[in-house]
């Protein structure tokens, strides 16, 4: 669909990118991209079998902006419910990549806000060029930046989370590598080409089944206490995971010195 606000490319080999597509209105939010979004990410979990990695990133020179201002008097004129249904489909799109069996990679080439933020904070990897800028401006507009801060204070911690979401102000790649936001920062799109593919590279090296169930175990198993609860379940999953046939491919390949299944 041309005017898609969200398009989505498979290759043959399984690696799905998915592209913010309403660079007029800088990306933002709005009710269709958030839609689209969903069905997107609703597919790659149907598909898990067959793709093995996301990339998400932006068409324009903003990844995504705080507000589309064709959708923001519609806002003003919403009911408590359509409030709720709006906020309630936004908080699918977050939880919905960051549930993903699949690896997801950001790739952030220019300013985001907003609920872009948010993204980008629920992806697993992200990558970012030096045109990336950062900000939490919502309460300089009288919002609270409630359905991201889960994310974002998980990706760069509380202390940072009380300075950047309560001061508001805007942020380069470089500081959000050092708070944790970013993961890499390339130098120029050579750079980031390379570093991009390195990346998809090593994921598309990992078994699918091993790498979904880490990401799993990895949300069950942060904030709690190692106590003999926790021993227990992570010896449950240590146990499902070398009965089952991954592990098995994975200690035949390299007994037989080949590679395993899902390399080739």
């Amino acid at each position: 669909m041309a005017d898609a606000f969200v398009l989505m490319d498979v290759s043959r080999e399984g690696l799905a990118t998915i592209t913010l597509n309403n660079p007029d209105q800088h990306n933002a939010f709005n009710p269709d991209l958030v839609a689209d979004l969903n069905e997107r990410l609703e597919d790659l979990r149907a598909n898990s079998d067959t793709i093995r990695a996301l990339i998400i990133r932006a068409e324009g020179k903003v990844f995504s902006g705080l507000a589309d201002f064709d959708w923001l008097p519609h806002v003003a004129h919403y009911t408590d419910d359509e409030t709720e249904e709006d906020a309630e489909t936004i908080a699918e799109v977050l939880s919905r990549v960051r549930e993903l069996p699949q690896p997801v990679i950001a790739v952030v080439e220019g300013p985001a806000a907003g609920y872009g933020l948010g993204l980008i904070a629920a992806c697993d990897i992200v990558l970012a060029t030096p045109a990336a800028r950062f900000v939490f401006s919502e309460v300089r507009h009288g919002f609270v930046p409630a359905l991201a801060m889960p994310y974002v204070i998980e990706a760069i911690g509380i202390t940072a989370a009380r300075r950047y979401l309560l001061a508001s102000d805007p942020f380069d790649a470089l500081e959000a590598h050092r708070l944790g936001l970013v993961d890499v920062v390339a130098e120029d799109e050579t750079d980031l080409s390379a570093r991009l593919a390195h990346f998809v590279d090593h994921v598309f090296a990992a078994a699918p089944g091993a790498l979904a169930a880490t990401k799993a175990l990895m949300d069950e198993v942060t904030g709690l206490p190692i106590d003999d609860e926790l021993v227990d379940e992570i010896v449950a999953a240590q146990g499902r995971n070398r009965s089952g046939a991954e592990a098995a491919e994975g200690i035949a390949a390299f007994l037989e010195k080949r590679d395993p299944s899902w390399r080739n």
